[in-house]
């Protein structure tokens, strides 16, 4: 038989699994949207942890949280950044589109286990994960962590493999001469190299597109707060946190100039989606003529 703990807030009383470390808003979003099987994948999730980790220490460099706190948060999101504890995050994608559930559940699971390694209540999900922070910037500047270490550390390193072989394919099959094809019908005579150097320069153009799109990856939400005014915040928490982020992912993440746009507008996720769409029409045509 499960055993059950009591979380109390504005809303009232809920239950939670003793054995769990979310609180009552992690477990609400379980209760209220029971719809689909597609949780929040473990890159978001670690993409968070970073997120909060920075966001602590710029917190400590304007002396909102103290060091302790500081200490045990980064601690914590070090843990989750390995993906250790991810069957604590399991809420569904279906939520609300400001994300504040997944931006809860990851509050909520680093002060719980912050206060388990502090033996004493130390963190506080709102006052001190979250402090200057909004699920309305924190969950846009995740996702954005999360686009450019997927790319650049996944991707990118594929693609270059792919020219590379390429590359050592024309040089294998210079002087070998065969029939071009258009309209499905025989054309003119080419070199086989020509044919993939083509391919080659498909795959470098679209790393080019991808790469071009991530300048506006790059720039982050953070210090935007609730609705881009940046209140409860103080000033210049944004450079603090992406100058953090920056050396610890070696990715040149800088303030969105413009807060309000960058809570209200999806426009460079939507830009890297269509230069990952490119790429992918140029493998399938690539395919295609192999085929």
């Amino acid at each position: 038989m499960n055993k059950y703990r009591i979380e109390e807030d504005c809303l009232g009383q809920v239950q939670v699994e003793a054995d769990k470390y979310w609180k009552s808003q992690t477990q609400r979003s379980i209760e209220n949207f029971k719809i689909g099987y597609e949780t929040m994948p473990q890159s978001i999730i670690v993409s968070f942890a970073i997120l909060k980790s920075a966001c602590a220490k710029a917190n400590l460099y304007f002396n909102k949280i103290t060091q302790e706190q500081c200490d045990y948060i980064i601690k914590v999101c070090k843990e989750i950044e390995e993906k250790k504890h991810m069957d604590q995050f399991p809420l569904k994608v279906w939520q609300t589109g400001s994300g504040t559930q997944t931006n809860m559940n990851v509050n909520e699971v680093i002060s719980m286990m912050a206060n388990e390694k502090a033996e004493k209540k130390l963190c506080h999900p709102n006052d001190t994960v979250n402090c200057s922070q909004s699920s309305n910037d924190t969950f846009p500047a995740a996702l954005h962590i999360m686009i450019a270490k997927k790319i650049l550390e996944d991707l990118i390193p594929e693609l270059d493999e792919i020219i590379k072989t390429f590359k050592k394919l024309e040089e294998e099959n210079k002087g070998i001469i065969k029939i071009g094809r258009t309209h499905l019908q025989d054309a003119t005579p080419l070199y086989f190299s020509q044919e993939l150097s083509g391919y080659r320069s498909m795959i470098e153009h679209s790393k080019d597109q991808i790469l071009n799109s991530l300048n506006y990856i790059y720039e982050l939400a953070c210090g935007a707060t609730a609705v881009g005014s940046g209140i409860n915040c103080p000033k210049g928490f944004d450079e603090i946190v992406c100058s953090i982020l920056q050396e610890h992912t070696n990715i040149p993440f800088r303030p969105d100039p413009n807060k309000f746009h960058a809570l209200t507008s999806k426009d460079a996720c939507v830009l890297v989606s269509g230069a990952l769409k490119a790429l992918a029409a140029n493998c399938m045509k690539i395919a295609n003529d192999i085929r």
